[in-house]
C-alpha cells in the first residue's frame, strides 16, 4: 500500500492570528494573550509577511533590550516557556516593528509536509508561515505535522 505524499495546504491552518508592524508592544502582548497564542506573524495592509513576533521577543526585547539578541532560545515544552508568557511587559510607546524578529521561515501551500517538517526540525522552530507570493495564507505548526504521525499508526 502507498502513501499518498501530503501536502502543507492539507493541514495548515488558514484563520492567522496577525499583528501590523504599528501595533504598540502593549497591544501585541494582549492580543497574543487573548488568542492564547505565543506569537504571531506581522503583516502589513495587503498580508505581506514583514516578519514576526513571539512572546519571548516581546519580553526580551521591550524589557531588557541590552539582551535581546540573545533571543530565540528553543523550548522543548509548555512548560519552558509558560513562565516567560505570563511575564507582563512593562507599558511602552515600542511599536511591534522595533521588536518583531525579520527572520522569517515560510513555504508555500505546495510545499510536502516531510519537507515543512524537516525545515522545522533543522531550525528548531515550531511553526512555519505559509505564503503564496509573500502574503500570508496560513501556519502549519509541529501539532498539525503530529497529525500526519497518528494517521501512520
Amino acid at each position: 500500500m502507498s502513501v499518498r505524499p501530503r501536502r502543507v495546504f492539507e493541514l495548515m491552518n488558514p484563520d492567522v492570528v496577525s499583528l501590523r508592524p504599528d501595533h504598540s508592544v502593549t497591544e501585541a502582548q494582549e492580543l497574543l494573550a487573548a488568542k492564547s497564542v505565543s506569537g504571531a506573524p506581522v503583516v502589513d495592509e495587503s498580508g505581506r509577511v514583514l516578519g514576526v513576533v513571539s512572546q519571548n521577543d516581546l519580553v526580551r526585547k521591550a524589557t531588557h533590550p541590552d539582551t535581546a539578541e540573545k533571543a530565540g532560545q528553543f523550548f522543548s515544552s509548555v512548560e519552558d516557556y509558560a513562565e516567560l508568557g505570563e511575564t507582563p511587559v512593562t507599558p511602552s510607546s515600542q511599536l511591534v516593528a522595533d521588536v518583531m524578529s525579520k527572520r522569517v521561515f515560510s513555504v508555500s501551500r505546495d510545499t510536502g509536509v516531510a519537507v515543512a517538517a524537516n525545515i522545522m526540525r533543522e531550525r528548531r522552530i515550531h511553526r512555519l508561515l505559509v505564503t503564496d507570493r509573500g502574503v500570508l495564507v496560513g501556519v502549519i505548526s509541529s501539532l498539525d505535522l503530529l497529525r500526519v504521525v497518528e494517521e501512520l499508526c
